[in-house]
């Protein structure tokens, strides 16, 4: 039934009622009564229809209320859950109840996927309290108003996940220091004395505060500081009774043996130790004397090794002194300590500075054969040799020097004081070796400089050139070797013909058709010109350069050859041959320089001379 029908009957219904009552009334009353009936069943229902609209009003006024909370709930939802809610604006045509529920239901996940994080970020916190509660560490903030985002949720996830590992690793941690200070106190015979040692190391109690990782960490300390000592006293008395033992040459095999067996680091070795340690210092007291002498040649020979001075040696003013005491020994027990810890903490200074030695001997050596005169006679490659070493040698050299001046500086920087050896700064010292060494290269170099210039200076005047001093002088005026050839118009056939020709001339004896080496008929070449050269010159006097012209030399050497020529007796099968056989050409290459020349000069033109 539609409502304009309600509406309808409700007022046909009105309207029986109301003329219901009219006629009751009239019947009942006189007018005036009936006219104050009407009066009020219209106020009576003018009432009712307020009352009645009133409360419509206000549930319209609710309803609307309830949809604007509706929509701020989905605003927040949106703000906490960092997503997008579209709720739109209610159509005219639908009632306010019905989009009341539609909006009710839109949100209604939200909520569930709200109270789901709210859920999981309080059960993180809760976890993040508890490991911190435990470890001691301060809590990391994670709000609920607006909701972390995922990736601030990973990251607080990560960070749980380092407390956890953190736990874990305090609790193995733990352990390991209660497992390591029963240890130790068992090594030491050392038993709990306090409840609180003993619930400390309990490993029941899983107590991952902070205080009590720090008191197992103080106690952890403690005896392991106790046990080091231990064992460095164990490892010292034993040292002392081994020298003891070297030094009073003792043959006592049980205790020896009781002492060797006792190999571990606990009290009972200790005690053990210093018992047998007590023994032989006795035994050393009846015995200082030879202590004494024996401390004497140890710390020599630590002298030595060391490379102290007769300065630096005789400051220990005890080893010269014939006193045999307690204190007397305890000094020379003190000096041969001090001497050995410098050698062991500067063992590299030494290693280095020894084989620096070493090197420089070798290198002085083979210097020395290097100028030695009869360093030629070696054979074998043996002066190849002892050069490439000699070059290794000045390699290695500074490189190690640069070692030793590195370690030198951090010694001196943390001692305050030069590293001596022989009582000098060993910077000055390898300076002076280099120094010795270049002033010992300088001077052999300047005495054969003064010798080249003495022996100028004493050159006697140079002989007259003739045939047998040229020959004697060919090393220095040039030979027949130095020939330099030029190109030739003829053949080498035609050239060693006509040195043969002039070899006959200047042998006749010789067998006229036994051939001569190309060679030898080269040099009589030579010495024939040679001997043309040393005819005086006319007008040149003492001690004036003589004038000759390329153009003379040629001249000489063509009238050498033609005479040669003349005077020669071939057979007739020789003649026949000699007559069709050209003349040699002589060219003589100009010098470039000016025609006048010393005798000097003349001789090296030699070289410019070439057959054709």
């Amino acid at each position: 039934m539609k409502f304009s029908e309600h509406k309808a009957r409700i007022l046909a219904l009105t309207a029986n009622h109301v003329d219901e009552l009219q006629a009751m009334w009239t019947r009942m009353f006189e007018p005036q009564t009936c006219e104050d009936c009407i009066v009020r069943l219209e106020a009576h229902a003018h009432s009712f229809y307020t009352d009645i609209i009133k409360e419509s009003r206000d549930k319209e006024e609710t309803i609307n209320s309830d949809m604007a909370a509706l929509r701020t709930e989905a605003t927040d939802l949106k703000r906490l859950l960092h997503k997008a809610v579209d709720i739109g604006q209610r159509p005219d045509d639908v009632p306010l109840t019905i989009w009341y529920m539609k909006l009710d239901t839109s949100i209604d996940h939200l909520r569930e996927e709200l109270a789901i994080r709210r859920a999981e970020i309080s059960e993180l916190l809760q976890q993040q309290q508890q490991l911190c509660d435990e470890l001691g560490e301060l809590p990391h903030p994670l709000l609920a108003d607006p909701l972390p985002l995922p990736e601030e949720m990973d990251s607080f996830r990560d960070h749980l996940a380092q407390l956890r590992d953190q736990r874990v690793q305090r609790l193995k941690e733990m352990d390991q220091l209660r497992h390591s200070i029963r240890h130790n106190m068992k090594l030491l015979e050392l038993h709990l004395q306090t409840d609180s040692e003993k619930q400390l190391l309990n490993s029941d109690t899983h107590r991952l505060s902070p205080e009590s990782y720090g008191r197992l960490q103080t106690m952890h300390k403690e005896y392991v500081d106790q046990v080091q000592e231990l064992r460095e006293r164990i490892d010292g008395m034993r040292d002392k009774v081994d020298l003891l033992w070297q030094r009073l040459r003792l043959t006592d095999e049980y205790a020896m043996r009781r002492v060797r067996e006792s190999t571990s680091y606990n009290q009972r070795t200790f005690d053990i130790l210093r018992e047998e340690l007590e023994r032989c210092q006795a035994m050393r007291q009846q015995n200082i004397k030879t202590f004494i002498d024996q401390l004497r040649i140890e710390i020599n020979e630590w002298w030595d090794l060391t490379l102290k001075s007769t300065k630096e040696r005789r400051r220990f003013t005890s080893y010269y002194c014939d006193t045999q005491s307690e204190d007397v020994l305890e000094l020379f027990e003190r000096e041969l300590g001090h001497l050995k810890e410098f050698y062991n903490s500067n063992r590299r200074i030494f290693e280095l500075y020894s084989t620096r030695g070493e090197l420089w001997s070798r290198m002085e050596a083979l210097e020395a054969k290097a100028n030695d005169p009869n360093r030629f006679n070696n054979r074998g490659g043996q002066l190849l040799k002892e050069e490439k070493e000699r070059k290794t040698m000045m390699s290695r050299l500074p490189k190690i020097d640069q070692q030793i001046t590195e370690l030198v500086k951090v010694y001196m920087s943390q001692a305050n004081t030069p590293f001596l050896v022989h009582g000098e700064n060993i910077l000055n010292s390898m300076s002076a070796d280099w120094e010795r060494h270049h002033q010992s290269k300088k001077q052999p170099s300047a005495q054969k400089k003064d010798t080249n210039n003495a022996s100028i200076k004493m050159k006697p005047p140079m002989a007259p050139l003739t045939p047998n001093t040229m020959k004697g002088n060919r090393g220095i005026h040039g030979s027949s070797s130095s020939l330099k050839k030029t190109p030739s118009k003829l053949n080498a056939n035609t050239t060693a013909k006509s040195t043969g020709n002039l070899q006959k001339r200047r042998h006749p004896n010789h067998g006229r058709n036994s051939p001569q080496p190309a060679a030898a008929a080269k040099r009589n070449l030579i010495t024939s010109l040679e001997c043309n050269n040393s005819v005086p010159m006319i007008g040149v006097s003492n001690g004036q350069k003589p004038i000759k012209s390329p153009q003379k030399k040629v001249r000489v050497l063509e009238y050498s050859v033609r005479r040669g020529k003349a005077s020669g007796r071939p057979s007739t099968g020789n003649r026949n041959h000699q007559r069709n056989r050209p003349i040699p050409q002589i060219h003589v290459r100009p010098p470039s320089g000016e025609e006048n020349e010393s005798p000097d000069e003349e001789s090296g033109d030699l070289e410019a001379f070439a057959v054709y």
